[in-house]
């Protein structure tokens, strides 16, 4: 056979080889090598949640503030037939973490529960309450500044834990007012550094952070005036939708997270065995032992 022969079918069984080789790779499903490497499909997806199992996120669940949350609890009354209708509320107007902390008197601001004006520690366990959401700075930031309300927040969350040691506290972002408006130190400049102080204590305290403010905001970061009722802090039906949506979608993220977990750790248990006295015991026939 003559060397230019040999040489020419020489070629061509290697492009019969290549060809096959790429037939099979574009034969194989693509999710095949959609996902990073070390992942499974199984992996990388969300956890799924149920629309039943965020209505009862909130079940066992208390709002605590001053009128801004008394708004919110009318309007969650006024939609007793959904979801909004599991939650229970320790609101007064003019509240504050300041007044959360004195003493209960004839004349003191503390919210009514049972028919009684009770110090917030007390009604919290008395309703045997699982998660405190919190929203204050209205009041606060005029009385007390930002960081003695930081430190409020602490105090009281450790008078309510002595008395309800399982509760799980979350802060609530304060709403911006409208553009232009300031009442002392209550203005929008002052709210957002309020706001960071806020997510950043909750952060430290191992506490969760439910931004409202800025879902409601303009592109200017100001209220977005047809939510306000007064130009002020007070706050129109409107947006009490937006806080019901916001809420839905915090107790969405929160339970994948708590599934994501789990699942992690239900794997790291396989990959580790069972436990037993000494430590995890080991499989036998793994790589490296000795039968």
């Amino acid at each position: 056979m003559r060397k230019g022969e040999l040489m020419k079918k020489s070629l061509v069984h290697v492009c019969c080889i290549v060809c096959a080789f790429l037939i099979l790779i574009v034969s194989q499903p693509y999710a095949a090598y959609a996902e990073p490497l070390g992942k499974t499909p199984a992996e990388s997806a969300a956890p799924s949640v149920s629309q039943e199992e965020i209505d009862a996120f909130f079940d066992n669940s208390v709002f605590v503030g001053d009128s801004v949350m008394e708004d919110f609890r009318n309007y969650s009354f006024a939609r007793s037939d959904t979801w909004l209708g599991r939650l229970k509320f320790l609101a007064a107007v003019s509240f504050s973490t300041y007044s959360a902390l004195r003493p209960v008197t004839s004349k003191s601001i503390h919210p009514i529960y049972a028919g009684e004006k009770r110090l917030v520690e007390d009604s919290i366990a008395l309703m045997g309450a699982k998660k405190v959401f919190m929203l204050f700075g209205p009041n606060d930031i005029n009385i007390t500044g930002i960081e003695k309300t930081a430190a409020n927040y602490v105090e009281l969350a450790k008078r309510i834990r002595a008395q309800s040691p399982d509760v799980e506290f979350h802060i609530m972002s304060m709403p911006y007012t409208v553009k232009g408006h300031r009442d002392h130190n209550l203005y929008n400049d002052n709210i957002r550094k309020y706001n960071e102080a806020m997510k950043n204590l909750a952060a430290e305290q191992g506490w969760g952070f439910v931004d409202i403010a800025n879902p409601m905001a303009d592109e200017n970061g100001d209220l977005i005036e047809s939510y306000s009722s007064d130009r002020d802090i007070h706050l129109r039906r409107a947006a009490y939708d937006v806080w019901s949506q916001v809420l839905r979608d915090y107790a969405k993220e929160t339970l994948e997270k708590e599934k994501a977990a789990v699942n992690a750790e239900g794997s790291a248990e396989e990959v580790r065995g069972p436990v037993g006295p000494q430590g995890p015991e080991k499989v036998q026939g793994s790589a490296g032992e000795k039968n």
